[in-house]
């Protein structure tokens, strides 16, 4: 099977209806916090369609959805302090790619998940303060009818749930559904008080020089970097959850699904890394401001940008290896429940002290030296609902390119499967992910993907 995929046109979609000029979309400091200047790879895979006019039918209902997410439609630019970004709600436009795969089928691959032209349905990483790009969607129909639909959207401007909430919303739209909740871009929501008040410590974020490279992204280039899948069942989970609710530093409660996860990665990838004992290891996780009690006023659901706050969990690696699975989870539990609205206020108004100075944010979470570990998680949000008018998902991919994702990334997904199925995406070294792999304890509540 070759491994081409053709472009057989492209084309630059705008709102159907222009935005009112002129238009500016301040970023919020959550926004920055987030601040790799990239955009988000995603591939959605689905059934046949037998339309004729299924790219025609796309762009249009794509120039709908813009009218009201008139910020992807823009460009992101240096606001004229030079010290944030802003998005210039222009209708430039966002570009939309037509390709075809002829060689390759769905059926090529046992899973989707290892999709071996993936990166072929995807276009390459380009910086977001590149007047000349835009946020790219391409269709790729493959020789077996098979669709596929890759995105590139920044980061900066959307997060994980505003992304599929735009996704689901161009689908809705597809469908000639209404749209019932239209999308809220009120940056405001997060704005820094003034002056600015740090009342608590700020922890889990650092700043430095806006162009030093050593950012919290940052990895070993020279590195070889594996990016695994790994598959957890719902008996996998129970037996996961029953055992940190067992031991000895179980909280009363039995532990949700993301705490006794997280532990369990966390505990895994430090035994795989063999960390000395006196090493300091992080774990950066994300707690979304949407949440029930997170943020008064509360956040509206249909809020579009970076509402998540990312807590840099710390604990000595003698302490996560040696200790029982319900150890790491009891640091979770606390963490969560300890975590204010007042504390990520401050963080907000440091932001904004920072930035003031020409400093860039980043996650207080060591990704170099492989001490520490980044974790996303996804697999609440409902990928596999999505519907265009001709099946839904039948699989979904954030693609994971090392080495920008680099030593410790995980993100936890749904499966096709659904209910409370997971997968796992983890990168690291060769070396440890080999002993990771490996590995007895892991083993036990993970499959790998096959």
């Amino acid at each position: 099977m070759a491994s081409v995929v053709t472009v057989l046109g492209s084309w630059t979609v705008k709102p159907e209806t222009p935005t009112p000029q002129p238009r500016i979309h301040k970023l919020s400091n959550l926004d920055f916090h987030i601040s790799f200047e990239n955009y988000t790879k995603q591939v959605y895979y689905f059934p046949p369609s037998s339309r004729d006019d299924l790219v025609e039918s796309l762009r249009a209902s794509l120039s709908r959805v813009l009218v009201p997410f008139y910020v992807l439609a823009g460009r992101v630019r240096r606001a004229e302090d030079g010290h944030k970004l802003e998005v210039d709600c222009n209708d430039a436009g966002v570009s939309f790619v037509e390709a075809s795969a002829p060689d390759a089928s769905f059926s090529d691959w046992k899973n989707m998940a290892f999709c071996s032209i993936e990166q072929h349905l995807n276009p390459s990483e380009v910086a977001i303060t590149d007047p000349d790009t835009a946020p790219i969607f391409k269709v790729t129909k493959f020789k077996c009818g098979g669709i596929a639909l890759g995105i590139l959207v920044a980061e900066v401007v959307l997060d994980g749930s505003s992304n599929f909430a735009f996704v689901n919303a161009w689908s809705e739209i597809h469908r000639g559904l209404p749209l019932l909740s239209p999308p809220v871009f009120a940056s405001n929501i997060f704005q820094a008080r003034q002056p600015p008040a740090i009342i608590l410590p700020v922890r889990d974020y650092y700043s430095s020089p806006i162009y030093n490279t050593h950012s919290d992204k940052a990895t070993d280039v020279t590195c070889e970097y594996v990016v695994k899948m790994f598959e957890m069942d719902p008996d996998q989970v129970d037996d996961l959850i029953r055992d940190v609710h067992s031991g000895p530093y179980s909280y009363g409660r039995p532990p949700t699904s993301f705490e006794a996860t997280s532990a369990m990665i966390w505990k895994a990838i430090t035994e795989a890394r063999d960390l000395q004992d006196s090493i300091i290891t992080s774990y950066v996780y994300a707690i979304s401001l949407k949440g029930k009690n997170r943020w008064n006023p509360p956040v509206p659901a249909s809020y579009i940008g970076n509402s998540i706050h990312s807590p840099c969990l710390t604990a000595k690696a003698g302490d996560i290896k040696s200790r029982h699975l319900s150890y790491a989870a009891r640091l979770f539990h606390e963490d969560i429940l300890s975590t204010t609205q007042e504390h990520m206020q401050s963080a907000i108004d440091w932001m904004e002290m920072e930035l003031g100075r020409g400093r860039k944010i980043n996650l207080n979470g060591d990704f170099v030296s492989g001490t520490g570990i980044y974790s996303t998680s996804l697999h609440s949000f409902p990928v596999y609902s999505v519907d265009f008018g001709w099946g839904k998902t039948v699989h979904y991919s954030l693609v994971m390119q090392p080495p920008w994702y680099g030593n410790g990334v995980t993100v936890i997904l749904p499966s096709p499967r659904g209910g409370r199925h997971r997968r796992l995406l983890i990168s690291l070294p060769a070396i440890h992910m080999k002993k990771l792999v490996n590995h007895e304890f892991f083993r036990k509540y993970t499959t790998l993907g096959s």
